[in-house]
């Protein structure tokens, strides 16, 4: 309309300035009523621009407030924006746009937030910051407050958050708000993909790598999954990790991924067994941590497990032979010792034997400092068990016959065998031999086929 007047107005002003030069006193009555009439549709249009601009001003001032009020508005900004941002009401998100999804990790489900509140997405640890920025809306803000958004498996993400009032910030309560991530790897000037490939290395290592949501969901394996159980990555993902443990471990494998899950502690180191898909069990080392940096959150759990089934059978091997060597060692008629080369003589080690032939149990031996081994000897017997004994520092063997006492009181006669440890200098470390009791009333030493015997297993021993 304005566009219209101004252009009446010109031409009626460019026609005056023509009609002035052709006006004559002998004009016709036409051509002056004509001249009159467009003169009078200058002034007339003139007027009309006067009144009505301020009022088409108004009127334009009126659409372009209801436009920056109009929710659709607020939705068609949000949606332009590359970062996060989001259109909040009061304490309630009425718009999402995709990248705030995406990096929530909610593509495609904006009806779980809006119409929500803001909270939900908010780590509950962070919600009287967030009162506060809402509250403290009309302060001019320092910097950008920094919160922790919730994630869709759990997850906690550390980003910068800014609210900007939608329209008059002293009558609306609609907001705009953005954030960005804080990232916490250290800026190298080198991005993390420019390193190597790390989905390759993933994908390679011979450990299990893995990761939970909470009740233990499985959310991501590597290949190795299937290398150790057989089942497939694709099949086991969405399963609770539980499912493949062994039923005797499934209480202590569920009590530490809930603790981590919970943020009661940051990470566990566990043996446990897993079942494959032929139902054999196979041991595995569990290396599991929260995926978040900050105590007592909740969040996701990540980790490692290592295949130490070979490990698990070889100590089982180990503690089964050192469990058959002692068994023989205590049923051997004799008390097997190691004795060190100090003034006390002391043992280090005596087999079960030790209760026959002197009435005293293996710790008291060991562990009693009245027991020294020179006062078990008859007074008369030590020079000749002395003697016998620098034989040894001669890295020669020990073969003496002498008295012991018992815890009885009395003494009887035994017989010693008995080889040095030295060391790279030729010093005497330790004594390692057997003593068994002596038949005196048969005149004899033990039984000429259990001496045979001991002494053939002392000298494999060496």
């Amino acid at each position: 309309m304005s566009l219209y007047l101004f252009s009446t107005m010109i031409l009626s002003l460019i026609f005056l300035l023509v009609f002035n030069s052709w006006w004559t006193a002998s004009a016709p009555f036409a051509t002056h009523l004509t001249g009159m009439l467009i003169a009078g549709s200058t002034l007339l249009s003139l007027l009309l621009m006067t009144a009505l601009i301020p009022v088409l001003t108004r009127q334009r001032l009126g659409k372009i407030q209801s436009h920056l009020h109009s929710p659709n508005w607020e939705m068609e900004v949000s949606s332009r924006l590359s970062s996060p941002a989001a259109v909040i009401e009061g304490h309630t998100v009425t718009f999402a746009n995709k990248a705030f999804l995406n990096d929530l990790g909610m593509a495609g489900m904006s009806d779980q937030i809006v119409g929500m509140p803001l909270t939900n997405v908010v780590y509950p640890g962070d919600h009287a910051r967030l009162a506060a920025l809402l509250t403290n809306l009309d302060e001019p803000a320092k910097e950008d407050t920094t919160l922790r958004l919730l994630c869709v498996d759990g997850t906690i993400l550390s980003a910068k958050l800014s609210l900007s009032p939608i329209g008059d910030a002293a009558m609306s309560d609609r907001f705009l708000l953005q954030f960005s991530l804080i990232s916490n790897s250290p800026t190298t000037g080198i991005s993390f993909n420019e390193q190597f490939n790390y989905h390759l290395l993933i994908n390679r290592i011979e450990e299990v790598v893995f990761q939970l949501q909470r009740g233990n969901k499985i959310t991501f394996l590597n290949p190795s999954w299937e290398a150790l159980l057989e089942y497939t990555a694709e099949e086991s993902l969405g399963k609770s990790f539980i499912d493949f443990v062994h039923p005797e471990d499934k209480p202590l494998t569920i009590a530490r991924l809930d603790s981590i899950s919970k943020g009661k502690r940051l990470r566990c180191n566990e043996q446990i067994r897993l079942i494959r898909r032929n139902g054999e069990s196979c041991w595995v080392e569990l290396r599991a941590k929260s995926s978040s940096a900050m105590p007592n959150e909740g969040t996701s759990v990540i980790g490692t497990m290592t295949d130490i089934n070979e490990a698990r059978q070889v100590e089982a091997s180990i503690k089964s032979n050192r469990h058959s060597l002692s068994s023989l060692l205590n049923n051997v008629p004799c008390m097997i010792y190691r004795r060190k080369a100090d003034a006390g003589l002391n043992f280090e080690f005596v087999s079960d034997g030790c209760v026959d032939l002197t009435g005293y149990d293996a710790h008291e031996l060991i562990g009693s400092p009245s027991l020294v081994f020179k006062k078990l000897l008859h007074p008369q017997d030590r020079h000749t068990w002395e003697v016998a004994h620098e034989k040894l520092m001669q890295q020669q063997q020990l073969q003496v016959v002498y008295r012991l006492h018992s815890r009885n009181g009395t003494y009887q006669w035994v017989w010693e065998h008995g080889t040095g440890i030295y060391a790279s200098t030729g010093e005497l470390l330790a004594v390692e031999g057997f003593i068994a009791t002596l038949d005196r009333e048969n005149g004899d030493i033990i039984s000429a086929d259990i001496l045979q015997q001991l002494q053939t297993q002392f000298a494999h021993s060496q």
